[in-house]
């Protein structure tokens, strides 16, 4: 039985081999870490991506949802107005037709037509604008002003052409005539003659001084 024994020099080589194989295994451990560590870092760069795609694409479709839906609004509001016309036409036949000779069977269907357009129109989300009260800028066109006793000042009194509204939009104004008081009148002429005339004012002084020397001139 042979029993080898390690020189000194071979056992200073064994051991500088074993030092190198935990030298080596401990970069390898290191490198290992900077990898994942860089791995890690492209994944969440990639997920921020992601998630900022997914966050545009919502917004394009919501987006062009909207535009869809502005499209269709428009669309439908154009022709609307265009039946507003024809539904003008069927209410002044009825009305011209009461003072003419027109077979009652015509004036029913006639109605009966009418009535159907309104209903389509109905459909559409359309209502009439309220003529029974004050003017509304931005629901009435004043067509013309007269004086009257009976009526307040800005107080409709005759709707002209009727007026209609999609939603809380006004698409067509309703033309009215309303009420001005001649002292409201008078008011509004004084008025549009000041801003006319820079020295209105000046002048207006000066006729109430001599008004008042005159009185007292007389008394």
């Amino acid at each position: 039985m042979r029993i080898q024994v390690r020189t000194e020099d071979e056992a200073k080589d064994a051991e500088e081999k074993a030092t190198g194989d935990e030298q080596g295994g401990e970069r390898s451990i290191d490198e290992s870490s900077i990898r994942i560590e860089e791995l890690e870092k492209k994944n969440e760069e990639y997920l921020d991506r992601l998630k900022h795609l997914q966050a545009d694409f919502e917004n394009y479709k919501k987006r062009m949802e909207k535009e869809r839906r502005e499209i269709i609004t428009l669309s439908t509001e154009r022709l609307v107005k265009q039946l507003l016309v024809l539904l003008d036409d069927f209410e002044r036949a009825l009305t011209n037709s009461n003072n003419c000779k027109v077979p009652e069977n015509q004036k029913q269907g006639m109605k009966m037509v009418q009535n159907q357009l309104k209903e389509i129109l109905c459909g559409e989300d359309l209502s009439e604008i309220d003529t029974s009260e004050k003017l509304d800028p931005f629901q009435h066109e004043v067509v013309t002003r007269v004086q009257d006793s009976e009526y307040e000042d800005n107080e409709i009194i005759e709707c002209l052409q009727k007026g209609y509204k999609m939603g809380d939009k006004v698409i067509r104004p309703a033309r009215v005539v309303i009420c001005r008081k001649e002292e409201q009148a008078s008011d509004r002429n004084e008025k549009e003659e000041e801003n006319k005339d820079p020295e209105y004012v000046t002048k207006k002084i000066t006729e109430k001084e001599k008004e008042v020397d005159l009185k007292c001139q007389k008394s």
